[in-house]
Order: C-alpha cells, then structure tokens, then sequence
C-alpha cells in the first residue's frame, strides 16, 4: 500500500461523459414482494464468477425496485434482445409514471417469485449472496438459483447515450483451448 495522499476523484459530469462511451448490454432487474413486482432498466450488470455462480447488479437506492429486492432478498436479469428496445424504454420509465411496464413483454416468474422475460436473451434468478453500498447506488451480489436462454438472440446494447446493436461479422470458431476470461 503506498503512502501517497489520496488524489481527488474526477468531476461527475467528466466521469458520465467517459462512461457514455462504454457500451453494455441492456437488461431489466425485477423483483417481486408483497405481491407488487417491480423493475428497471440497467446496464451496470456482471458477471462475477462461475463456481459458484454470481453476478451483481447496481441499483439507485432511491427506487421502488432497490426496496424490493432488498425486502424480497431476491431478483431477476433479464437481458433484453436487440429488438426489446421498448421493453428497456418501459421500464426506464419513457413511457411515463402511470404506464404498467410488465403490459411490455410475456412475464412469467421463476423459483424466487422474480419476474422473468420468456423472450429474454437471457434470465438469470438471483438471490443476494452479499450487499455493498456505494454511495447512491447498491451493489446487489446474487447467487444464481435459475437460468433460461434463448439461443441466436442478440442483445440490446447502449453506449453513447442511445440504444445499439450488434454489428453482425463473420469470426473464426473459438475453440474449447481459447483463453477467454470472461466469467
């Protein structure tokens, strides 16, 4: 550890700008509690490791969604397909404050109660494993108790403030060998 003083963290404005760049795939954390479901849309989603598996998820805690998932200790990734555009606007809450987001989409629920996409890319049911605040935001670590995919479905992407897709190429096969470490 060095002994250096901390340096100041950069301006918010300078940091959002820079985070618009990075390009995320899109998805929509639900929960459900109380008999009310709820959701949003999110990009700050990870993986965080396989064995066992984990990924996290970043709520605002000043959202109806944060209070479910901590009161449900569950929720649910769904990643959105480049066509469910409207599904992401819908639960950005685009389509205003009194629009029923879940009328967007085929729902079902998976073993946490969480409600899951059909036509999702991917689903991943989660229970929290860990919390960390930060700030604003709370970093949600769920275990993954279900999945569901859809394969030849690709997702959403958003970067430079707008939606975006895939730009579709022809690569090489990977092997089972490749050295890919992306979980």
């Amino acid at each position: 550890m060095s002994s250096q003083t901390p340096r100041p963290p950069v301006a918010g404005p300078d940091y959002i700008r820079a985070m618009g760049q990075h390009a995320s795939s899109v998805c929509v954390i639900t929960a459900s509690y109380g008999g009310n479901r709820h959701g949003l849309t999110a990009t700050a989603v990870s993986s965080v490791c396989a064995e066992p598996p984990r990924l996290l998820v970043c709520a605002n805690k000043s959202g109806v969604t944060h209070q479910m998932i901590q009161a449900s200790g569950s929720f649910c990734v769904n990643v959105l397909t480049e066509d469910q555009d409207h599904i992401a606007k819908a639960f950005a809450g685009m389509m205003g404050r009194d629009f029923d987001r879940f009328s967007s989409g085929n729902w079902t629920e998976m073993a946490t109660g969480s409600p899951a996409l059909r036509t999702a890319a991917a689903v991943f049911d989660c229970e929290i494993a860990q919390v960390i605040d930060q700030f604003t935001h709370t970093i949600f670590i769920g275990a993954v108790v279900g999945v569901a995919s859809v394969s030849g479905q690709d997702p959403l992407l958003y970067g430079a403030r707008r939606f975006r897709q895939l730009r579709k190429s022809v690569s090489p096969q990977v092997g089972p060998d490749a050295d890919l470490d992306y979980l």
